[in-house]
């Protein structure tokens, strides 16, 4: 059920400027926090980057005259998925190696290494435990993972819903028990 604040934020109007300010206004703190919540300590750095880009999908929705039905939610969903990205493409530049980058190129000097290192083991021990899942599990907890929905992920694959939702909760107990296995926890 939707407060009478959201309902007014949610349809189009008159003023798309005001519109989004309001929506920036309630929602502002909501998109640090995810971002916070989905990146850790590391997203510090791109915090302010994922921001922009959450704010710029709002406004371009706002600006075709889009009905939002749930802000918070709609909200929520854009700012874990383009954190998910932003730390995708944080890792895969770690991941290059310094002779790709140039001659004469250095490690930034603000990133920690050992937090770069822990990352990076982090990420092996992902990456295996994703391996140890059956195909389509694999495929849907990639994508859920990704910070697509149920709906995403069956136009995606061509599942009907019940498959789709059925792997992805099942693959994700998999990933757990597996991540478990190896000692990590949370």
């Amino acid at each position: 059920m939707l407060t009478p604040v959201e309902k007014e934020l949610a349809a189009p109007g008159p003023d798309p400027r005001a519109r989004f300010e309001g929506l920036v206004r309630q929602y502002g703190r909501l998109i640090s926090g995810v971002v916070r919540r989905v990146a850790g300590r590391s997203g510090d750095h791109v915090r302010e980057d994922v921001e922009q880009k959450v704010l710029v999908a709002l406004w371009r929705q706002i600006e075709n005259e889009q009905t939002i039905d749930h802000p918070s939610s709609y909200i929520y969903r854009i700012a874990i998925r383009e954190t998910v990205r932003m730390m995708r493409q944080e890792t895969s530049r770690g991941q290059e190696p310094l002779e790709e980058e140039g001659p004469g190129m250095l490690p930034d000097p603000r990133e920690d290494p050992y937090d770069s290192t822990a990352r990076a083991e982090q990420r092996r021990q992902i990456e295996s435990s994703l391996a140890e899942l059956a195909e389509e599990r694999q495929r849907a907890v990639r994508a859920h993972l990704a910070g697509f929905d149920v709906q995403e992920i069956m136009k995606m694959y061509g599942w009907p819903y019940q498959k789709a939702r059925n792997l992805i909760a099942r693959g994700m107990v998999d990933l757990r028990q597996a991540l478990g296995r190896r000692g990590i926890h949370g």
